[in-house]
């Protein structure tokens, strides 16, 4: 076929992938919801789903700090209008506060007087004697009590100081510490409608910001904070879409510099990767908008990934003489990456996705160029370049060395400490950071929901058991959680032992989208939520258990569940440090049996082998001794560790064996590459994305020094690299010829 030909055959090939890229790119939508740090298709998660179902989302927080007194008879009035404009805004379906629970109560008591008082007068004058003593005995303590306080308003401070404070000692009643925990300071709380996506929990965030905008909404000398699990969220998105084209293409100029200064080829091919580099890129970001899910921060992170791999294959597969093991190893690392899929948590388990499905359009992108364009024989063109090399003896000390550190890597894995809640995860995010004071205000920062599920949860029997829930939870755990609103709280008004009638004369007077926080619509789910510190939560990882364990047993037909993003992300560490070595253990096995099959040579296998778990030790060595913990996506680089530890290891091999310094060149030329394009996620703003640029690029340094420790200690004998390559040669129109020879390819890089 003329070369002609095949550049049209070609070029009409990319306009068609040209075309799928674009739509595919259209149609690619960033995850910056929590839920993908959080394990998938687990009870946990959900059970967290299920509970967003009936009464909506994790809840956003306004804390109002300053302003004097807020419930003050001048500011009291304020509050109430802002809390109900808040409670129109789109999309919140529950909003609870001081102002409108005390308004409730007051409306309540003012209508239960008035009933109290209809009903004793109707018994007095109907003459019924027996049954007016009895409802004295009920009721006529609760008309006592009222009298004292005065008429039941937001305007009488006797009867807001009554309700609120504790007659002993004057302080907030602890049910109404999560609306009143400082002097000074209000917190009001919006839950959302269910599966907001970024652009609706944007939408939300900005409408709220602009209610408290309003004059008069906030008072003057007040700061208002707005938080919560979606605003995170959102300001998570924010920085991706900010931060990761900058690191794609910091990284774009570091390995375009990188190819440009070093003289592995012609100067006019030396950019050639680069145009593999972001085709393969374009690719996958396309694949994941085919699939109609949204990309993750995980699989966000694998950009420098595939920038890296992107570049250097072309250069490897240049050497005409080894494409058999180029293609062998490319399988290898591939299949190393594709057991990330096994991980439970979607953030890491897509990077099983993203890093195969690049690799591959990198290496086809590759060999197409080599399809349209033959090499041809240019000996002589080596350029001079100094290969890395050292003595047997300093080899063999290295390999001592790494086996010490390997073994203690590997040991120290299973007691390291693993970082998987979000707030971790998410660190240095100035959202988070508000999210932090609030929970220094609050006393917490996340909920754990307690949901009582039954055909009816009105009936007393349900209401009884979640009064006792409620006292044994506070009475076990009143130092680390607090309630924030229950059902059994919100009914106390009906007394310790209301009648079925009762109940459902003190919800029916209650606004809907106050009960609506607490009782589902279908009246079959009764919710009480607890206020919990993520700080908490790290140093008791058994929180959540043994509050299921305190629990009273349900009524006959009742069920109880436990969930919130404090379990589900107990539930996340619980897995991840389960399987703290299948990552890793499925990534070396996958590499080596790859290797295996697909080598000519059975020993080199065995040798890459070795290296990826020495290399892979000696990376989690690393992690540990630098870093002080591991987090899912560090935890996850023995995957790539073991990839690279076997590829240098098989290519060093073949370069040895062949006489080809051109390969050993390229090598080389591949791991300056890898650590310039993820060095790069060094100067990135978050901890977890710094961490992965540590752990990169230290498994690469790491990898290569125990490959060329292990090739310059290996028996090789120089030769022909494999009769198959040869033919592969022969076909391509160039010979195999003296050592010496070299070869190139100039649509992927020229002479390497």
């Amino acid at each position: 076929m003329s070369t002609r030909l095949r550049l049209l055959l070609a070029a009409a090939l990319l306009a068609a992938a040209s075309a799928w890229a674009v739509v595919g790119l259209g149609r690619l939508e960033v995850d910056s919801d929590l839920e993908s740090l959080l394990p998938a298709d687990d009870p946990a998660v959900e059970a967290l789903d299920g509970m967003a179902r009936q009464f909506g989302g994790d809840p956003v927080v306004v804390l109002v700090e300053g302003g004097g007194d807020p419930l003050a008879a001048d500011r009291l009035p304020r509050l109430l209008q802002l809390e109900g404009e808040l409670a129109e805004v789109d999309d919140v379906v529950a909003t609870y506060g001081p102002a409108t629970t005390l308004n409730q109560i007051a409306l309540r008591v003012k209508q239960m007087l008035a009933d109290l008082s209809g009903q004793r007068d109707a018994l007095r004058q109907a003459g019924k004697k027996r049954e007016l003593r009895t409802f004295e005995r009920r009721y006529g303590a609760l008309l006592v009590q009222a009298l004292p306080a005065g008429l039941p308003t937001l305007s009488n401070k006797d009867f807001v100081a009554s309700v609120v404070a504790d007659p002993g000692t004057g302080r907030v009643r602890p049910q109404w510490r999560q609306y009143l925990p400082g002097e000074e300071t209000v917190a009001i709380f919006l839950r959302p409608r269910e599966d907001l996506d970024e652009k609706a929990s944007a939408a939300l965030a900005d409408d709220v910001r602009e209610v408290l905008a309003r004059d008069g909404a906030v008072p003057d000398g007040a700061r208002a904070t707005v938080t919560g699990a979606p605003v995170v969220s959102v300001a998570l998105a924010e920085r991706l879409r900010g931060e990761l084209p900058r690191l794609a293409l910091t990284a774009f100029g570091v390995v375009a510099l990188v190819l440009l200064l070093v003289p592995w080829t012609r100067r006019r091919w030396r950019l050639a990767p680069l145009l593999v580099m972001a085709g393969a890129t374009v690719g996958t970001l396309a694949t994941f908008g085919w699939r109609d899910e949204p990309l993750s921060l995980g699989a966000a992170t694998f950009l420098p990934i595939i920038l890296g791999l992107g570049s250097y294959y072309p250069v490897y597969l240049s050497r005409v003489g080894h494409r058999r093991v180029v293609l062998a190893v490319a399988t290898s690392s591939a299949l190393a990456f594709a057991g990330l899929l096994l991980s439970p948590l979607p953030f890491v388990s897509e990077l099983g996705l993203a890093v195969p499905v690049g690799l591959a359009l990198v290496v086809g992108l590759s060999l197409l160029a080599a399809w349209v364009r033959p090499p041809t024989d240019q000996t002589g063109t080596e350029p001079s370049v100094a290969t890395w090399s050292m003595s047997r003896s300093l080899a063999g000390g290295i390999v001592l060395l790494g086996v010490v550190g390997s073994g203690v890597g590997w040991s120290v894995l299973s007691v390291a400490d693993l970082k998987t809640d979000p707030q971790q995860l998410l660190a240095g995010l100035p959202a988070l950071e508000d999210a932090v004071e609030v929970e220094e205000a609050l006393g917490f920062s996340a909920e754990v929901d307690i949901r009582l599920v039954g055909d009816d949860v009105l009936r007393p029997e349900a209401l009884a058991w979640a009064r006792t829930a409620e006292e044994q939870v506070v009475t076990r755990f009143g130092d680390r959680v607090q309630p924030v609103v229950t059902v059994s709280g919100l009914l106390s008004f009906l007394g310790e032992e209301p009648t079925a009638d009762q109940v459902l004369a003190g919800v029916a007077a209650l606004p809907s989208y106050i009960t609506s926080a607490v009782i589902s619509a279908d009246g079959r789910e009764a919710l009480a939520s607890y206020g919990v510190a993520w700080t908490d939560l790290a140093d008791d990882r058994d929180l959540v258990e043994q509050l299921e364990d305190v629990l009273p047993p349900p009524p006959a037909g009742y069920e109880v569940r436990v969930s919130g993003l404090p379990a589900a992300a107990e539930r996340g560490y619980d897995l991840v440090d389960g399987e703290r070595y299948r990552s890793s253990v499925v990534a070396l096995v996958a590499a080596a049996a790859a290797l295996l099959v697909l080598l000519p040579h059975r020993r080199d296998a065995v040798l890459a082998g070795i290296a990826a778990v020495l290399a892979t030790g000696l990376s989690i060595a690393l992690l540990v001794v630098v870093i002080g913990a591991l987090n899912p996506l560090t935890l996850a680089l023995g995957a790539l560790t073991a990839a690279v530890g076997s590829e240098l290891t098989v290519l060093l091999l073949a370069a040895r064996r062949s006489a080809d310094a051109g390969m050993r060149r390229s090598v080389m030329l591949a791991v300056l590459l890898s650590l310039g394009g993820y060095g790069v996620l060094l100067t990135s703003s978050l901890p977890v994305l710094r961490e992965l640029g540590l752990a990169l690029s230290g498994s690469v340094a790491l990898s290569v020094v125990v490959a060329l420790a292990l090739a310059t200690l290996a028996p090789t004998r120089p030769g022909r690299e494999c009769a198959a390559d040869d033919d592969a040669d022969a076909d391509a129109g160039d010979h195999a010829g003296p050592r010496d020879k070299t070869h190139s390819l100039e649509l992927t890089g020229g002479t390497a």
